[in-house]
């Protein structure tokens, strides 16, 4: 295929902030954009062309978003993939309905990734209370329950420490037709790579994130990750391998655990920017939304040297107090720190309504910005004197 040059028209499937970064990135680029999400209060609508605001499962609004558009890529998991395929008979889509199908189902991951010999975590397939004890008690308390879609942010998991707990487990998770058992690894570190692939299987590595996790969500991200040259190249090397069997054409993360044995663990794959990679937008030379963009529309990809240390860290509801957003005077004081909201309207605890990246001279410096940052944050959260008081 021939190069997708600035000034074509890049439609993006899903509107939520990996939508939104995305379309800003294709606008400096001179692209035009439109989304195609129901939420009419979607964060990627203000930055676009035109913005379809019907369901995933209609396949004529869908067709017709297509025919508007040079090609198609998606900003998360959880568009139906039978759509996507049928989009794909006749229009050029980006990363594939194959790879899409595979990462929205834990099932079909742990499975394509466990025949083909990448290193996954001991896992079962259950369908019955019955088949999740004995499966248990096979693997090894703890373990942990996982639905097998629409599973995200420590959503649809549910650890089991005890036999009594599967029980109460398999309720929780609603008595499922389908879940995965896995067996809970003592973890010394998770991290993510994510690489661009282009159409001729050429390749860029984004610098690798060291990430920590709070109440399953990412709470932030620290770049370089400090796990020494040896484990990174081995999972860029095993993340390649993934990619290229995949047959990915666009971004491809790759969700690793650390274990206290030194082992590299997939854990999840998402092809589509990710979470932790927000950090590219301010100290890459070239951000993930940009290289996803590149990767697709096949230009170069571009140069992502890391232009010195960083922090990532999210922002979430729980910090509006009453609607009342936080003080952003007071963290913007803070020197080297960029700041990044979503446009998102309702703000509720877990929700991702931002993040800012803190840059510096060394990882020391900037962990005491954090600090700073964080304290500003829940000072705000904290009752004034006459709540207090009553």
């Amino acid at each position: 295929m021939k190069e997708i040059l600035p000034g074509s028209t890049i439609g993006i499937l899903g509107g939520g902030q990996l939508g939104r970064m995305t379309a800003m990135e294709a606008r400096r680029l001179g692209y035009d954009v439109e989304v195609y999400d129901p939420d009419p209060l979607c964060p990627a609508a203000g930055l676009s062309s035109g913005h379809w605001s019907y369901s995933y499962e209609d396949l004529d609004r869908l067709k017709a978003f297509a025919r508007s558009v040079d090609i198609l890529t998606y900003e998360f998991e959880n568009i139906p993939s039978g759509s996507v395929k049928v989009l794909e008979e006749n229009f050029l889509v980006c990363p594939s309905a194959s790879v899409l199908a595979i990462s929205q189902d834990r099932v079909k991951e742990k499975q394509f990734l466990a025949q083909n010999g990448f290193p996954v975590a001991p896992f079962r397939v259950v369908r019955t209370l019955a088949e999740l004890t004995a499966s248990a008690l096979e693997l090894g308390l703890p373990v942990v329950l996982k639905t097998v879609q629409l599973g995200y942010d420590g959503k649809g998991q549910v650890p089991l420490d005890t036999i009594e707990d599967c029980r109460w487990g398999w309720k929780e998770l609603g008595e499922p037709q389908l879940a995965i058992v896995e067996k809970k690894i003592n973890l010394l570190s998770e991290f993510s790579v994510i690489l661009a692939l282009g159409y001729e299987r050429n390749f860029s590595f984004l610098p690798i994130p060291r990430n920590y996790h709070r109440k399953g969500i990412l709470d932030y991200s620290i770049v370089p990750s400090g796990l020494g040259k040896e484990v990174e190249e081995a999972a860029k090397e095993i993340a390649l391998e993934i990619a290229l069997t995949l047959g990915v054409v666009g971004l491809l993360t790759v969700e690793f655990f650390l274990a206290e044995n030194q082992q590299i663990l997939v854990n999840e794959l998402a092809p589509r920017p990710h979470n932790s990679g927000h950090f590219s937008l301010d100290s890459c030379i070239t951000s993930q939304f940009e290289q996803l963009i590149r990767a697709i529309c096949k230009l170069p990809l571009g140069q992502s040297t890391l232009k010195g240390p960083v922090l990532m860290r999210n922002l979430l509801g729980d910090l509006w107090r009453d609607g009342r957003p936080p003080n952003w005077p007071g963290l913007l004081k803070i020197p080297g720190l960029k700041l990044h909201l979503y446009d998102k309207k309702y703000p509720r605890p877990g929700r991702k309504m931002g993040h800012y990246s803190l840059l510096g001279e060394d990882l020391k410096a900037i962990l005491a910005s954090d600090k700073q940052a964080l304290k500003i944050l829940q000072e705000d959260l904290e009752p004034s004197r006459t709540e207090r008081n009553g």
